[in-house]
């Protein structure tokens, strides 16, 4: 990590995946690969520490030799719970977050999203593809943590609402959208192989 916060790398695995029938979507073969790898494989060379999300199956998560925290809800509250639970434990400043199930996505782009972030001084910084935001690429301060308890406290699930009560800057990347594109259903994964 060549900026000067310590970062932790945080993966979110903690949803239903209702919509990859319920199979743990993480843990999806990809190219002979879990989905989840690729994320991690990406995050690793420039966070100081690294976090898995998850609900269920956090045995087969464990096999990653990194801590993995469930969602401090029984109720699966979405992606601000996964981030919530990983600032309880993190030991860094800054969180830089990422979804189980976007392969593509690579070290460079999320080495520019930390960089972008350094520079606007913003509390959040998210991708964004022109007028597409991509709310669980982010970067974001754990300083944060009291202002997200409250918002989940309050029953809002809602990331890009959240957003919107704090200094959230947006970096557009453009032609590289094809880094934050997610597969959601085992018909997308069948179609990418």
């Amino acid at each position: 990590m060549t900026l000067q916060t310590k970062v932790t790398g945080v993966i979110l695995a903690g949803g239903r995946a209702r919509r990859m029938n319920y199979q743990p979507k993480g843990l999806q073969i990809y190219r002979g690969k879990s989905l989840i790898s690729y994320a991690f494989n990406a995050l690793r060379p420039i966070v100081d520490e690294l976090i898995i999300n998850a609900n269920q199956n956090l045995n087969e998560y464990r096999l990653f030799c990194v801590p993995v925290i469930s969602d401090l809800t029984p109720d699966f509250f979405g992606a601000l719970a996964g981030i919530l639970a990983a600032m309880t434990i993190a030991k860094t400043d800054l969180l830089l977050v990422l979804p189980c199930d976007a392969p593509h996505v690579t070290t460079t782009q999320l080495h520019h999203l930390l960089a972008e972030h350094e520079k606007s001084g913003a509390e959040i910084t998210v991708a964004c593809t022109g007028e597409q935001v991509h709310s669980v690429f982010l970067v974001i301060q754990t300083n944060l943590k009291t202002s997200l308890e409250n918002y989940l406290a309050q029953g809002e699930r809602k990331v890009q609402r959240w957003f919107l009560q704090h200094h959230t800057h947006y970096v557009d990347f453009g032609a590289d959208a094809i880094g934050f594109e997610n597969i959601n259903t085992l018909a997308e994964l069948n179609a990418i192989l």
